[in-house]
């Protein structure tokens, strides 16, 4: 939001000093404009218009992989909370489960907005598999479904870094600076006539400056996977949540 404020007054400032000095300086309209400054606003405009939608797909595609990778570690999540909820020493284990998935959702996703992730939910992870490992079951069924659900605690661990990754992505600076720079001058390029505004010419010019404000800010709003408009919540993980109690009314933990 930082970001969008600071454009927004730049751009507004920028408006305003240049009306002021058309307002003081500028010649009548005469019906004639040159045609290199004409020019250079439409390849400023092409530029523009080309890197907004570049950047638009490029943070649409971050949106949708990150949606993915989270479903795909929830998924993880309830499988491994079905193997071991058979196994009637692995109550311990399924408590960690949760733990792990409501610390996610509470610590992790309020810091991911800022592209980083608590070190909480990681260390009950690993509490998570230590335990596992340290069970003994007894019978060929209960060892093979241990395998299965350090398969999948595996298989978290690695999402779990993947989901940091995730939160550490962003649009890259330069394309910012490149919208930035290029809607400069398809703002500023027609005042280089040396006009004195108009009525007419003021309504284009404030047309022009709110198209380019809002294309900029919109990109920087979806620009996060876990922030902005769009952003990824913790939705896969409550559904998870609420499989675990699903899982508990067919196998009750034992005490």
């Amino acid at each position: 939001m930082g970001w969008i404020a600071v454009l927004v007054v730049l751009f507004v400032a920028i408006t305003l000093i240049a009306y002021r000095v058309l307002r003081r300086r500028g010649r009548e309209d005469e019906g004639h404009a040159s045609s290199s400054v004409d020019f250079s606003v439409n390849i400023a405009l092409a530029v523009y218009l080309l890197v907004l939608a570049y950047a638009a797909v490029l943070c649409r595609d971050s949106l949708s992989v990150t949606e993915v990778d989270v479903q795909a570690e929830a998924e993880s999540l309830t499988e491994m909370y079905w193997a071991v909820a058979p196994i009637p020493e692995a109550a311990p284990v399924r408590t960690r489960i949760r733990q792990y998935t409501a610390q996610s959702i509470d610590l992790d996703w309020p810091l991911m907005a800022g592209k980083t992730m608590s070190p909480i939910p990681g260390q009950t992870l690993a509490d998570a598999r230590t335990t596992l490992l340290r069970l003994r079951p007894a019978g060929e069924e209960s060892r093979n479904l241990k395998q299965d659900a350090l398969d999948r605690a595996s298989e978290i661990s690695h999402a779990r870094i993947v989901r940091g990754d995730d939160a550490g992505t962003g649009l890259e600076n330069t394309f910012v600076i490149l919208m930035v720079v290029s809607g400069l001058l398809v703002i500023a390029l027609p005042w280089m006539h040396g006009v004195r505004p108009t009525s007419a010419s003021i309504v284009g010019d404030l047309v022009r400056v709110s198209v380019v404000v809002i294309g900029v800010c919109f990109i920087i709003l979806i620009s996060h996977p876990f922030s902005g408009l769009g952003a990824v919540g913790p939705d896969a993980f409550q559904a998870a949540q609420r499989e675990y109690d699903h899982i508990d009314g067919r196998f009750p933990s034992l005490p």
